[in-house]
């Protein structure tokens, strides 16, 4: 694939042209799109034209860019988030039901907590995830447990970064992360109060795919101070279980622990 001065290919450079297109701002101007992406207008629009050859994007009644379908469909051909979303919503779904809590479902992609899907129920809570959105996996719970249960390397890739403390809660000291990380994989579960948005605290499991592999978080958001952690932790765990069921996976027999009284 042929590269530019820079050294970018044309599919890097086509990539950077997507990631622009956002859940808020679904369709962008082609000089928008140029001054976002850092790349010359003649650029955008030769790489434009040639996704929208292929229906990667189209064009609003404005002229404006956005994502086609063509896009989604490729994405959803067989991807291992697709399957994870669809064994995982019917269990979702009945702890929206039983418990009136925001819950998401997310996997680990480098240093940040990708959220593949996201349930919630009419009361008001303040919860900023979105699907296909992003959150840095050391200041949600989500994130921590991944990377609690994932490898050493993964655990190194946080510990090294220079991470930003969103809320006077975030952890980004060193030590500190990898007590949070023993924590976890203790206890079973992740419990963090206000560490990306003040009001409110995540309380996260893993989701176990084969050979004991944790390949996904379930996290409920609620007001902070009402983690019920006695009633929310033991539902979790039982969703988590369902949903590695329904991919087919054995699991053992639960180990039961003392939550907090």
């Amino acid at each position: 694939m042929a590269n530019s001065p820079s050294g970018e290919s044309v599919i890097h450079r086509a990539i950077r042209i997507l990631s622009v297109f956002g859940p808020h701002t679904q369709s962008r101007g082609l000089r928008e799109i140029a001054r976002e992406t850092e790349l010359p207008v003649s650029t955008v629009h030769r790489i434009l034209n040639e996704l929208e050859a292929e229906g990667v994007v189209i064009r609003d009644l404005n002229g404006k860019w956005m994502h086609g379908h063509r896009l989604w469909e490729i994405a959803s051909r067989g991807a291992e988030a697709s399957d994870l979303r669809k064994a995982a919503l019917p269990p979702m779904e009945d702890l929206v039901q039983a418990l009136h809590v925001h819950i998401s479902l997310s996997v680990l992609d480098g240093t940040d907590a990708l959220y593949v899907e996201r349930l919630a129920p009419d009361e008001f809570v303040v919860n900023i995830t979105e699907v296909a959105g992003r959150l840095p996996a050391h200041a949600c719970s989500a994130g921590l447990t991944l990377t609690a249960f994932g490898s050493v390397e993964q655990q190194e890739l946080m510990l090294r970064r220079r991470l930003d403390k969103l809320t006077d809660q975030t952890i980004v000291e060193p030590h500190e992360l990898r007590r949070v990380f023993a924590r976890i994989r203790h206890e079973g579960y992740a419990a963090m109060e206000g560490i990306i948005v003040p009001e409110s605290s995540g309380v996260s499991v893993p989701v176990y795919g084969d050979h004991g592999t944790v390949i996904a978080a379930l996290t409920v958001i609620r007001p902070r101070g009402e983690e019920d952690l006695n009633v929310v932790v033991p539902q979790l765990r039982f969703a988590s279980r369902a949903t590695s069921r329904r991919l087919g996976v054995r699991l053992e027999a639960p180990r039961v622990r003392r939550l907090m009284d």
